[in-house]
């Protein structure tokens, strides 16, 4: 399997403002090569809200312990970050990450 794109896997650091919030910023734990694969979008809507389009992908990748459940993957040039879900070890040396992203 050859994986074309390249992307990178962050982390969210949560740190106290002055006014008594939170401030998250996100920070590279590692860089990567997959092969992303598009899925399916659909629109969710609450109700009284504007509907708001999800769309899901998998990526594979070569296995990395740092890759985590809640971190975000931005892959290529798109500046749009999306959540992985899920972390699956499919075979020795392979990953498959599942993600989503509003869009």
């Amino acid at each position: 399997m050859t994986f074309s794109t390249p992307a990178v896997l962050q982390a969210a650091s949560e740190t106290p403002t002055a006014l008594g919030g939170v401030a998250i910023t996100w920070t590279t734990t590692l860089s990567l090569w997959i092969d992303l694969t598009l899925g399916a979008a659909s629109n969710n809507q609450l109700e009284g809200q504007r509907p708001m389009r999800i769309e899901t992908a998998t990526a594979a990748a070569r296995d990395n312990p740092l890759a985590a459940t809640g971190q975000q993957l931005l892959a290529g040039i798109d500046p749009n970050p999306w959540r992985v879900l899920a972390v699956q070890r499919v075979t020795p040396g392979r990953m498959s990450l599942a993600l989503d992203r509003m869009a």
